[in-house]
């Protein structure tokens, strides 16, 4: 495996988790188990088998701690650095990119904390050096979203969608908007149709939140002072950029008295720093076939998308039904995933009396179940307890969760240091962190919590 040094990774792993249920109190995004391990380690996980050797990870300071503690009993190479954000303060991720600018001397990949992918990061990487272009993300085109019956209470709320167009020919990046921004009819700028000839539009890709993006991009941002949301605000502004030319001195210039700068445009950072320009023009190369503009149609800003094929896996773990479903395909697609083998799906510090116990189970470090338990399709974390005659199917348990003799349980989210007590019936429930259900307790698509007030919509 090479390494690579030209780049600079950045993990933004400071999010609380909007889309996700309340419920889960105060629990990171990032630290969400899937499989037996936190979401946060496989973005650093693939980074470090693309030959990343070390990466700065944006986190909450109220966070670092517990992140610290779970990510030192993953199996990690890479080097990482904690980077904290105030938690008091409602930050967005372009506000994260800022607060980080002075470590930046490369250009860049930004990594969202709850991506888990077997992308091969390469082409994503090589496609922004082919064009040595300003931007290149990486989008998901999995086809129709899957449905899965989901635990908790039961909800109609739609996701969001954004309307992305790509030129076929050149894979540039020409359009990007959230399909929330428009009532009925979508304007597409006029210019762009005069551009390029086989424009495509979708409404149904996922956007993983990875960006290979220049260095002067991030100077950009810090001395514009307008972005607050890489993907919301900087993303769809610079992809708009592509269109405009430079403006000409005159035209800069405010109207105060003092008839001063107003402000750099982009296209003031966007300079070539080597060679680039030059052997364009010295190229026989044309990343179009119609017309007979120059190459990238003289544009001195260049924004490109990368749509794997549809076999590969995708997901952003930022909704119940994410990582719901993130769970449920882990184990499956572990190796192509992770690269690795998972050898321990049982802990060997645990202490597991049961032996109907299926493949598709995982069991946490000081973990307890006993001897007639049947566990199919669940994860357990750490410190749980599970007593005698409980049926666990397709359940997800947190850390310090008690299970009593005599309950069933199916399709359950149980948080952090809940407990059920005996001869319970569940199907379909959440039950919030440190809650008690009471014994004998019966629900499908319930949810069991200390309180519902302000209750975050499931998504």
């Amino acid at each position: 495996m090479h390494k690579i040094l030209e780049f600079q990774a950045v993990i933004l792993a400071a999010g609380r988790g909007s889309r996700l249920p309340d419920v889960g109190g105060t629990v990171s995004k990032c630290l969400l188990p899937v499989g037996p391990y936190p979401v946060l380690w496989y973005s650093l996980n693939m980074l470090e088998r693309y030959g990343f050797q070390e990466t700065l990870v944006v986190v909450l300071d109220e966070d670092k701690s517990n992140i610290l503690n779970a990510l030192e009993k993953c199996p990690l190479k890479i080097k990482y650095e904690l980077i904290v954000i105030p938690s008091e303060e409602d930050w967005g991720t372009a506000n994260s990119l800022k607060h980080i600018s002075s470590r930046v001397t490369t250009d860049l990949i930004v990594v969202s904390g709850d991506l888990i992918s077997n992308v091969n990061l390469n082409e994503v990487l090589n496609l922004y050096r082919k064009h040595d272009a300003a931007l290149a993300s990486l989008f998901f085109n999995n086809g129709p979203e899957e449905w899965i019956e989901l635990p908790g209470l039961k909800s109609k709320a739609k996701p969001d969608r954004d309307l992305v167009c790509i030129d076929k020919e050149t894979e540039r990046l020409v359009f990007l908007a959230s399909a929330s921004d428009f009532e009925e009819n979508v304007k597409i700028p006029r210019v762009l149709l005069k551009k390029f000839s086989s424009i495509s539009m979708y409404s149904r890709l996922l956007d993983a939140h990875l960006y290979v993006m220049k260095n002067w991009l991030v100077n950009y941002l810090v001395e514009s002072d307008k972005f607050t949301s890489i993907k919301g605000e900087l993303i769809p502004h610079i992809v708009k950029k592509q269109l405009s030319k430079p403006k000409v001195p005159l035209e800069k210039k405010g109207t105060s008295e003092k008839n001063v700068d107003i402000g750099k445009d982009i296209f003031d950072f966007a300079i070539d720093q080597g060679y680039e320009n030059k052997i364009r023009q010295m190229s026989a190369y044309n990343d179009h076939k119609l017309g007979n503009k120059g190459v990238y149609f003289n544009d001195i800003l260049r924004c490109y998308a990368l749509i794997p094929n549809k076999n590969t896996f995708g997901i952003r773990v930022n909704t119940l039904s994410s990582f719901y479903l993130c769970n449920s395909k882990i184990l499956p697609k572990w190796e192509e995933v992770t690269g690795t083998t998972l050898i321990d799906k049982i802990h060997p510090n645990s202490d597991v009396k049961t032996k109907q116990i299926d493949e598709t189970c995982t069991v946490g470090e000081k973990s307890v179940i006993a001897e007639k338990t049947s566990l199919k399709s669940t994860f357990v974390g750490t410190n749980c307890s599970i007593e005698n005659k409980v049926r666990l199917t397709n359940c997800i348990l947190m850390n310090n969760v008690t299970i009593k003799e005599g309950c069933v349980l199916q399709d359950c989210v149980i948080y952090t240091g809940a407990t059920v007590e005996p001869g319970c019936n569940l199907q379909y429930c959440l039950i919030g962190p440190h809650h008690i259900v009471s014994a004998s307790s019966s629900g499908n698509h319930q949810l069991f919590a200390e309180t519902t007030d302000n209750m975050i919509t499931l998504g």
